[in-house]
């Protein structure tokens, strides 16, 4: 019986080790975290002027540097998951390597205990030539299981050390890239706190009249072509379209933050992800990672829950909800609302998921 189950032992140390080998492939462990491109620190703006065109570069440049930051996130958690599956898989090969091991202890000591096991036994034991060579058939096979158990324990052995050092590589690789996002962070953060220095310089008007430059709050004859169901949007492409446009824009009002995915603040991809996830869909924490998902559909064809993208790689989406329309986390200093989809330059395209 211990024979029998060691004869499996091949089919575990080959998954360990088509595992491993895919580990040891993986492009985790050498893509480091992105480099976040600082923009460079502008003159002092000694006008309301050149304050607001200050502004409105720095306000598109941390966007950009947030979504990067939430792709470096993004591959530290992915490395961190397959340090995990191989050090699932190193745990295998070692209880892989103790049944075997165990295996031809049982099998040895067996061997030794019976004398039936022996050539002169057999020989002495036989009531003919034939049935002396079918026992000798049976020890002959008894010493290939035995040898087959030690080359199995011998190849869980190698794959336990292989995935160890693996999973070993790929912790401290994650590591490591979590130190050079926390450093790329501060310096992220620093930019941030020069955006709303100078925003504080500006008078009440002043900083409304930027928000309404970046991102415009409908008027109202688009508000009520949103709410008047004789103009009514078209309909979601899915109730779960729906569920994350109603999610979306329960959220108006909250401010932005970079990094956030709520419940109290978010970035733009925050938003997006937090409202598809109240109509049970996942998705990532990046602009451009969310660009990949789903279905492409022309600005013609958009329906209330598509995804909305803008710059390439995408560094801002939004959520459309009809007759033009989008909900969105704008910028620092703004808060999530709703804006024309028109108002920025840079469209990329739109992606429908759920």
């Amino acid at each position: 019986m211990a024979l029998t189950r060691v004869l499996r032992m091949p089919r575990i140390v080959l998954g360990v080790a088509a595992i491993t080998a895919a580990l040891l492939a993986s492009p985790l462990s050498a893509t480091a975290a992105p480099q976040l491109q600082m923009p460079a620190s502008p003159t002092a703006p000694t006008t309301s002027a050149q304050v607001q065109i200050v502004l409105a570069r720095l306000a598109k440049s941390n966007e950009q540097l947030t979504e990067k930051y939430n792709l470096a996130q993004i591959n530290v958690d992915k490395a961190q998951q397959a340090a995990a599956a191989a050090a699932t898989q190193a745990q295998q090969a070692k209880i892989a390597l103790t049944v075997a091991r165990r295996a031809l202890a049982n099998s040895l000591a067996a061997q030794y205990k019976g004398s039936s096991f022996s050539r002169t036994a057999a020989l002495l034991a036989s009531d003919s030539g034939q049935n002396y060579i079918e026992k000798m058939q049976s020890l002959n096979f008894l010493a290939m299981h035995q040898k087959e158990v030690s080359s199995v324990a011998g190849q869980a052995l190698v794959t336990s050390v292989k995935a160890e050092a693996k999973a070993t590589s790929l912790v401290a690789s994650a590591v490591a890239q979590r130190a050079d996002v926390a450093k790329q962070r501060d310096a992220l953060s620093g930019e941030i706190d020069k955006q709303r220095k100078l925003f504080d310089s500006l008078s009440a008007a002043e900083r409304a009249a930027f928000l309404a430059r970046q991102a415009p709050a409908p008027t109202k004859t688009q508000l009520l072509s949103i709410q008047t169901p004789a103009t009514a949007a078209p309909a979601a492409a899915s109730k779960g379209a729906a569920a994350a446009v109603a999610a979306a824009m329960s959220q108006r009002g909250k401010p932005y933050v970079w990094g956030a995915a709520g419940p109290d603040s978010y970035d733009c991809s925050g938003l997006t992800m937090w409202a598809w996830a109240q109509a049970g869909v996942s998705l990532p924490h990046q602009s451009a990672e969310q660009q990949a998902l789903g279905t492409p559909v022309s600005q013609d064809q958009l329906q209330p829950g598509d995804l909305v993208f803008f710059g390439s790689p995408a560094y801002h989406v939004g959520m459309y909800i009809g007759n033009g329309m989008m909900v969105h986390a704008p910028t620092t200093g703004d808060v999530v609302k709703v804006s024309p989809l028109a108002y920025m330059s840079d469209y990329s395209g739109a992606t429908r998921v759920g």
